[in-house]
């Protein structure tokens, strides 16, 4: 926790200022640095989908949606999403999705990339 004249904070705040902007696989990422071991999160804007298979060990991907609709592939089996919709994915599982989404996605415990593994590039 942050520490303001020598008592510990019982919250963390990330200015927006401070996250990483990237894009990848069709994803256009705001990704905030980890609030702590337990929890990270990005916001995702997505015109088309994500365009990889992947597989993530460790975390689980939980998403809410903000904006849109799509379809996820979790495991070859098709999810429909849309605006208000809540998804959990549980580690292990394949994912990759299409669609035109805006939404917040939160892994826990914290996003560590060691454990993702690419499946395979996904035509668009």
């Amino acid at each position: 926790m942050e520490q303001s004249s020598g008592k510990a904070k019982k919250y963390r705040k990330i200015d927006f200022e401070s996250t990483t902007r990237f894009k990848k696989n069709g994803v256009d990422f705001i990704g905030y640095n980890p609030i702590n071991q337990d929890l990270s999160f990005v916001i995702e804007t997505v015109e088309e989908g994500h365009f990889e298979e992947f597989v993530h060990d460790k975390s689980t991907f939980t998403y809410l949606f903000l904006e849109g609709s799509g379809v996820f592939f979790l495991d070859d089996e098709e999810v429909p999403v849309k605006k208000g919709d809540v998804l959990s994915v549980e580690p292990g599982t394949r994912i990759y999705y299409k669609g035109n989404l805006k939404q917040v996605l939160i892994t826990t415990p914290a996003y560590d990339p060691k454990y993702e593994r690419h499946i395979r590039n996904i035509e668009r």
